[in-house]
Protein backbone atom coordinates (compact mmCIF):
# COMPACT_ATOMS: atom_id res chain seq x y z
CA UNK A 1 0.00 0.00 0.00
CA UNK A 2 2.51 2.43 0.80
CA UNK A 3 5.06 1.46 -2.04
CA UNK A 4 1.85 1.98 -4.47
CA UNK A 5 0.81 5.29 -2.63
CA UNK A 6 5.11 6.17 -3.35
CA UNK A 7 4.74 5.60 -6.63
CA UNK A 8 1.58 7.29 -7.55
CA UNK A 9 3.54 10.48 -5.90
CA UNK A 10 6.15 10.54 -8.01
CA UNK A 11 4.63 9.85 -11.00
CA UNK A 12 1.95 12.80 -10.01
CA UNK A 13 5.68 14.80 -9.83
CA UNK A 14 8.03 13.91 -12.25
CA UNK A 15 5.06 13.03 -15.12
CA UNK A 16 1.97 15.28 -13.88
CA UNK A 17 0.84 15.43 -17.76
CA UNK A 18 -0.30 11.84 -16.92
CA UNK A 19 -1.86 12.10 -13.91
CA UNK A 20 -5.54 12.42 -12.82
CA UNK A 21 -6.28 16.34 -13.74
CA UNK A 22 -8.38 16.28 -10.35
CA UNK A 23 -4.69 15.61 -8.39
CA UNK A 24 -2.80 18.27 -10.48
CA UNK A 25 -5.30 21.04 -10.17
CA UNK A 26 -5.43 19.85 -6.21
CA UNK A 27 -1.57 20.58 -6.58
CA UNK A 28 -2.10 23.94 -8.02
CA UNK A 29 -4.48 24.75 -4.80
CA UNK A 30 -1.61 24.12 -2.30
CA UNK A 31 0.26 27.13 -2.44
CA UNK A 32 -2.55 29.73 -2.02
CA UNK A 33 -4.18 27.68 0.79
CA UNK A 34 -1.06 27.35 3.08
CA UNK A 35 -0.37 31.01 2.24
CA UNK A 36 -4.11 31.50 3.43
CA UNK A 37 -3.41 29.26 6.97
CA UNK A 38 -0.20 31.39 7.46
CA UNK A 39 -1.87 34.84 7.27
CA UNK A 40 -5.28 33.95 8.74
CA UNK A 41 -4.41 31.05 10.79
CA UNK A 42 -6.94 29.62 12.49
CA UNK A 43 -9.78 31.38 10.30
CA UNK A 44 -8.54 30.07 7.42
CA UNK A 45 -8.12 26.33 8.81
CA UNK A 46 -11.68 26.56 9.92
CA UNK A 47 -13.18 27.31 6.67
CA UNK A 48 -10.60 24.91 4.52
CA UNK A 49 -12.23 21.79 7.03
CA UNK A 50 -15.59 23.34 6.61
CA UNK A 51 -14.91 23.50 2.45
CA UNK A 52 -13.26 20.17 2.56
CA UNK A 53 -16.44 18.09 4.57
CA UNK A 54 -18.36 19.45 2.81
CA UNK A 55 -16.79 18.52 -0.82
CA UNK A 56 -15.94 15.32 0.74
CA UNK A 57 -19.61 14.30 1.11
CA UNK A 58 -20.40 15.05 -2.39
CA UNK A 59 -17.17 13.24 -3.68
CA UNK A 60 -18.43 9.94 -2.45
CA UNK A 61 -20.75 9.71 -5.61
CA UNK A 62 -17.77 10.40 -7.77
CA UNK A 63 -16.12 7.99 -6.29
CA UNK A 64 -18.44 5.12 -6.29
CA UNK A 65 -20.44 5.74 -9.93
CA UNK A 66 -18.96 5.41 -12.98
CA UNK A 67 -21.58 8.19 -14.21
CA UNK A 68 -19.89 11.13 -11.97
CA UNK A 69 -16.60 10.39 -14.00
CA UNK A 70 -14.50 13.92 -14.21
CA UNK A 71 -16.73 15.15 -11.50
CA UNK A 72 -14.99 16.50 -8.08
CA UNK A 73 -17.11 18.65 -5.82
CA UNK A 74 -14.17 18.68 -3.40
CA UNK A 75 -11.79 20.91 -5.47
CA UNK A 76 -15.08 23.33 -6.31
CA UNK A 77 -15.77 23.44 -3.16
CA UNK A 78 -12.45 24.59 -1.84
CA UNK A 79 -12.15 26.76 -4.72
CA UNK A 80 -15.28 28.55 -3.74
CA UNK A 81 -14.50 28.95 -0.27
CA UNK A 82 -11.04 30.26 -1.14
CA UNK A 83 -12.92 33.58 -2.68
CA UNK A 84 -14.60 34.41 0.63
CA UNK A 85 -13.70 36.62 3.17
CA UNK A 86 -13.04 36.04 6.60
CA UNK A 87 -16.01 37.26 8.40
CA UNK A 88 -18.08 35.91 5.88
CA UNK A 89 -21.52 34.44 7.33
CA UNK A 90 -21.22 31.12 8.32
CA UNK A 91 -24.62 30.41 6.39
CA UNK A 92 -23.20 31.83 3.31
CA UNK A 93 -19.96 29.66 3.52
CA UNK A 94 -21.50 26.46 3.81
CA UNK A 95 -24.24 27.61 1.39
CA UNK A 96 -21.71 28.30 -1.05
CA UNK A 97 -19.62 25.26 -0.06
CA UNK A 98 -22.94 22.94 -1.04
CA UNK A 99 -23.77 24.71 -3.33
CA UNK A 100 -20.68 24.54 -5.22
CA UNK A 101 -20.16 20.82 -4.67
CA UNK A 102 -23.85 20.20 -5.85
CA UNK A 103 -23.58 21.84 -8.65
CA UNK A 104 -19.99 20.42 -9.68
CA UNK A 105 -21.86 16.99 -9.46
CA UNK A 106 -24.94 18.07 -11.68
CA UNK A 107 -22.66 19.57 -14.26
CA UNK A 108 -20.14 16.39 -14.54
CA UNK A 109 -23.41 14.03 -14.35
CA UNK A 110 -25.86 15.98 -16.99
CA UNK A 111 -23.12 18.36 -19.14
CA UNK A 112 -19.45 16.66 -18.68
CA UNK A 113 -18.81 18.46 -22.48
CA UNK A 114 -19.45 21.68 -20.41
CA UNK A 115 -16.11 22.92 -19.06
CA UNK A 116 -15.61 25.76 -16.50
CA UNK A 117 -14.68 25.98 -12.91
CA UNK A 118 -18.27 25.66 -11.10
CA UNK A 119 -16.35 26.88 -7.40
CA UNK A 120 -15.61 30.11 -9.10
CA UNK A 121 -19.63 30.25 -11.61
CA UNK A 122 -20.77 29.94 -7.51
CA UNK A 123 -19.05 32.40 -6.24
CA UNK A 124 -20.23 34.93 -8.76
CA UNK A 125 -23.73 33.71 -8.18
CA UNK A 126 -23.91 34.18 -5.02
CA UNK A 127 -21.87 37.62 -4.93
CA UNK A 128 -24.61 38.46 -7.17
CA UNK A 129 -27.25 37.24 -5.02
CA UNK A 130 -26.78 38.70 -1.69
CA UNK A 131 -25.40 41.72 -3.02
CA UNK A 132 -21.29 41.34 -1.78
CA UNK A 133 -22.18 39.31 1.36
CA UNK A 134 -18.97 36.83 0.52
CA UNK A 135 -17.04 39.84 0.71
CA UNK A 136 -16.49 40.59 4.62
CA UNK A 137 -12.35 41.01 4.95
CA UNK A 138 -10.29 41.56 7.59
CA UNK A 139 -6.55 42.73 8.30
CA UNK A 140 -5.01 39.48 8.65
CA UNK A 141 -2.60 40.67 11.91
CA UNK A 142 -4.85 41.95 13.96
CA UNK A 143 -8.71 40.42 12.75
CA UNK A 144 -10.43 43.39 12.22
CA UNK A 145 -12.68 44.83 9.68
CA UNK A 146 -10.76 46.51 6.59
CA UNK A 147 -11.34 46.87 2.72
CA UNK A 148 -9.51 44.94 0.17
CA UNK A 149 -6.84 46.56 -1.53
CA UNK A 150 -9.00 47.58 -4.74
CA UNK A 151 -11.82 48.61 -2.63
CA UNK A 152 -9.60 50.98 -0.22
CA UNK A 153 -8.27 52.74 -3.25
CA UNK A 154 -11.57 53.16 -5.17
CA UNK A 155 -13.25 54.35 -2.17
CA UNK A 156 -10.36 56.66 -0.55
CA UNK A 157 -7.79 56.94 -3.34
CA UNK A 158 -8.18 56.43 -7.11
CA UNK A 159 -6.52 57.79 -10.25
CA UNK A 160 -2.63 56.68 -10.13
CA UNK A 161 -3.00 56.03 -6.50
CA UNK A 162 -1.07 53.09 -4.28
CA UNK A 163 -2.20 53.14 -0.63
CA UNK A 164 -0.61 49.35 0.24
CA UNK A 165 2.82 49.05 -0.61
CA UNK A 166 3.34 46.33 -3.40
CA UNK A 167 5.47 44.15 -1.01
CA UNK A 168 2.34 43.35 1.06
CA UNK A 169 0.39 42.57 -1.85
CA UNK A 170 2.80 40.42 -3.27
CA UNK A 171 3.37 39.08 0.28
CA UNK A 172 -0.65 38.72 0.70
CA UNK A 173 -0.64 40.38 4.00
CA UNK A 174 -3.92 42.15 3.24
CA UNK A 175 -7.56 42.15 3.64
CA UNK A 176 -9.03 40.34 1.21
CA UNK A 177 -10.62 36.85 -0.15
CA UNK A 178 -9.00 34.00 2.54
CA UNK A 179 -6.73 31.57 0.60
CA UNK A 180 -6.36 34.43 -2.17
CA UNK A 181 -4.77 37.84 -1.14
CA UNK A 182 -1.03 36.36 -1.86
CA UNK A 183 0.25 37.10 -5.40
CA UNK A 184 3.36 34.96 -4.48
CA UNK A 185 0.95 31.89 -3.96
CA UNK A 186 -0.73 32.73 -6.93
CA UNK A 187 2.50 32.46 -9.07
CA UNK A 188 3.52 29.42 -7.70
CA UNK A 189 0.64 27.34 -8.43
CA UNK A 190 0.22 28.68 -11.85
CA UNK A 191 3.78 27.82 -12.15
CA UNK A 192 2.91 24.53 -11.21
CA UNK A 193 -0.14 24.46 -14.22
CA UNK A 194 2.58 25.52 -16.18
CA UNK A 195 5.27 22.58 -15.26
CA UNK A 196 1.96 19.93 -15.52
CA UNK A 197 1.26 21.56 -19.24
CA UNK A 198 -2.05 22.49 -17.71
CA UNK A 199 -1.43 26.33 -18.50
CA UNK A 200 -2.14 28.20 -21.33
CA UNK A 201 0.54 30.60 -21.26
CA UNK A 202 -1.69 32.34 -24.52
CA UNK A 203 -4.75 32.90 -22.08
CA UNK A 204 -2.33 34.52 -19.37
CA UNK A 205 -0.61 36.58 -21.83
CA UNK A 206 -3.76 37.87 -23.05
CA UNK A 207 -5.39 38.69 -20.11
CA UNK A 208 -1.96 40.89 -19.06
CA UNK A 209 -2.27 42.66 -22.06
CA UNK A 210 -5.56 43.34 -22.05
CA UNK A 211 -5.36 44.28 -18.04
CA UNK A 212 -2.49 46.39 -18.33
CA UNK A 213 -4.43 48.25 -21.96
CA UNK A 214 -7.27 49.26 -19.59
CA UNK A 215 -4.95 50.40 -16.61
CA UNK A 216 -3.28 52.72 -18.80
CA UNK A 217 -6.46 54.09 -20.65
CA UNK A 218 -8.06 55.26 -17.30
CA UNK A 219 -4.51 56.49 -15.97
CA UNK A 220 -4.00 53.94 -13.38
CA UNK A 221 -1.11 52.49 -11.79
CA UNK A 222 -0.60 49.36 -13.20
CA UNK A 223 1.83 48.03 -10.57
CA UNK A 224 -0.80 48.61 -8.06
CA UNK A 225 -3.52 47.04 -10.15
CA UNK A 226 -2.34 44.23 -11.54
CA UNK A 227 0.09 43.12 -8.12
CA UNK A 228 -3.64 41.29 -6.69
CA UNK A 229 -3.56 38.20 -5.77
CA UNK A 230 -7.23 37.30 -6.28
CA UNK A 231 -7.40 38.72 -9.63
CA UNK A 232 -4.31 36.23 -11.18
CA UNK A 233 -6.02 33.70 -8.79
CA UNK A 234 -9.43 33.99 -11.26
CA UNK A 235 -7.41 35.06 -14.33
CA UNK A 236 -4.16 32.35 -13.92
CA UNK A 237 -5.11 29.73 -11.92
CA UNK A 238 -9.13 29.36 -12.95
CA UNK A 239 -9.18 30.85 -16.43
CA UNK A 240 -5.97 29.89 -17.71
CA UNK A 241 -6.08 26.15 -16.96
CA UNK A 242 -6.25 24.17 -20.54
CA UNK A 243 -8.70 22.20 -18.87
CA UNK A 244 -11.32 24.61 -19.13
CA UNK A 245 -10.47 26.06 -22.18
CA UNK A 246 -10.80 25.54 -26.34
CA UNK A 247 -8.42 23.85 -27.81
CA UNK A 248 -7.71 26.40 -30.88
CA UNK A 249 -4.66 28.74 -29.83
CA UNK A 250 -6.24 31.88 -30.79
CA UNK A 251 -9.76 31.13 -29.22
CA UNK A 252 -7.17 31.12 -25.86
CA UNK A 253 -5.37 33.79 -26.61
CA UNK A 254 -9.19 35.87 -26.87
CA UNK A 255 -10.47 34.06 -24.11
CA UNK A 256 -7.32 35.59 -22.28
CA UNK A 257 -8.00 38.89 -23.40
CA UNK A 258 -11.74 39.49 -22.93
CA UNK A 259 -10.95 37.92 -19.22
CA UNK A 260 -7.98 40.61 -18.53
CA UNK A 261 -10.01 43.39 -20.41
CA UNK A 262 -13.52 42.80 -18.52
CA UNK A 263 -11.84 42.01 -14.92
CA UNK A 264 -9.82 45.20 -15.08
CA UNK A 265 -12.98 47.51 -16.77
CA UNK A 266 -15.58 46.68 -13.95
CA UNK A 267 -13.04 48.66 -11.98
CA UNK A 268 -14.34 51.98 -13.27
CA UNK A 269 -18.26 51.31 -12.88
CA UNK A 270 -17.66 51.53 -9.18
CA UNK A 271 -17.24 47.13 -8.80
CA UNK A 272 -13.66 46.01 -6.93
CA UNK A 273 -12.26 42.65 -7.12
CA UNK A 274 -15.66 41.12 -6.21
CA UNK A 275 -16.52 42.36 -9.56
CA UNK A 276 -13.13 41.59 -11.24
CA UNK A 277 -14.07 37.65 -10.02
CA UNK A 278 -17.59 37.82 -11.74
CA UNK A 279 -16.35 39.22 -14.72
CA UNK A 280 -13.52 35.99 -14.89
CA UNK A 281 -16.42 33.37 -14.65
CA UNK A 282 -18.90 35.17 -17.10
CA UNK A 283 -16.27 34.87 -19.86
CA UNK A 284 -15.10 31.38 -18.65
CA UNK A 285 -18.82 30.36 -19.03
CA UNK A 286 -19.49 32.08 -22.19
CA UNK A 287 -16.49 30.38 -23.44
CA UNK A 288 -17.25 27.21 -22.38
CA UNK A 289 -20.97 27.39 -23.71
CA UNK A 290 -19.39 28.28 -26.86
CA UNK A 291 -16.61 25.43 -26.78
CA UNK A 292 -19.44 22.96 -25.95
CA UNK A 293 -21.58 24.09 -28.65
CA UNK A 294 -19.04 23.86 -31.33
CA UNK A 295 -18.20 20.65 -30.77
CA UNK A 296 -21.96 19.12 -30.21
CA UNK A 297 -22.40 21.01 -34.04
CA UNK A 298 -18.98 19.33 -35.18
CA UNK A 299 -20.51 15.93 -34.09
CA UNK A 300 -23.88 15.94 -35.35
CA UNK A 301 -25.09 13.99 -38.26
CA UNK A 302 -26.66 17.32 -40.07
CA UNK A 303 -22.94 18.89 -40.00
CA UNK A 304 -21.45 15.97 -40.95
CA UNK A 305 -23.94 15.53 -44.08
CA UNK A 306 -22.86 18.94 -45.20
CA UNK A 307 -19.43 18.53 -45.12
CA UNK A 308 -17.55 17.56 -48.77
CA UNK A 309 -16.76 13.74 -49.81
CA UNK A 310 -12.90 14.86 -48.49
CA UNK A 311 -14.09 16.34 -45.80
CA UNK A 312 -15.99 13.53 -44.50
CA UNK A 313 -13.78 10.86 -45.31
CA UNK A 314 -10.65 12.22 -43.29
CA UNK A 315 -13.15 12.71 -40.44
CA UNK A 316 -13.93 9.04 -40.56
CA UNK A 317 -10.69 8.34 -40.87
CA UNK A 318 -9.80 10.47 -37.53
Amino acid sequence: MLDRLRHRLSELILRPQTAPSAYVFALALVPPLVGGILLFKQTAAVLLGLAAGIGCVAQLPALFLKRFAGGAPLLSSVVAIALVGPNAPLLVVIGLAGGAAAAELLRARFLPSLRFQVGLAAYAAVVIATQGAPAAYLRPDAATPMPEPIRLWLDFYGGSKMPIDITRLYLGNVAGPIFATSLLAQVLGAAWLWYARRLSLLTVFGSLIAATAVTLFFHWAPSYQLASGPLWFGLALLLGDRLNLPRNQLLQLLVGLLGGGAALAVRSRGYAIEGSLVAVATVQLASAVVSAGASRLAASPEHERLLPPSARSASWKA
